[in-house]
């Protein structure tokens, strides 16, 4: 897989593998911080956020499908509004800033 890096700026191995995980989550489905770090083998869920909150690419790397454990949004860099708006677009159901119909749409990586 081929990174779109900014000059000078090397992604680690940590943050390819991140990459490479929000790849794996399919259209209409979201995934938790929880799940993302156990996928990565880290209980570091704030870590995993404060990297996804430096995607610079949303449209490639979807961070916007990963949200709270208890349906909540969870942060987006690019605000809430776009985070709705792009669930929305992805098939996803946002109704006073929860995941509907969560159990349905949630993704576990599988290990």
């Amino acid at each position: 897989m081929s990174n779109v890096q900014c000059p000078n700026f090397k992604l680690t191995d940590y943050q390819t593998r991140l990459q490479s995980l929000l790849l794996k989550i399919p259209k209409g489905m979201v995934s938790t911080y929880k799940e993302l770090a156990k996928a990565m083998d880290t209980r570091g869920y704030r870590f995993i956020g404060q990297l996804l909150n430096k995607n610079q690419y949303p449209d490639k790397y979807p961070c916007y499908k990963i949200v709270k454990s208890d349906r909540s949004l969870g942060g987006f860099a690019f605000g809430a509004k776009d985070k709705i708006r792009r669930l929305k677009n992805d098939g996803i159901s946002v109704k006073n800033g929860k995941i509907q119909d969560f159990k349905n749409v949630l993704f576990k990586f599988v290990q």
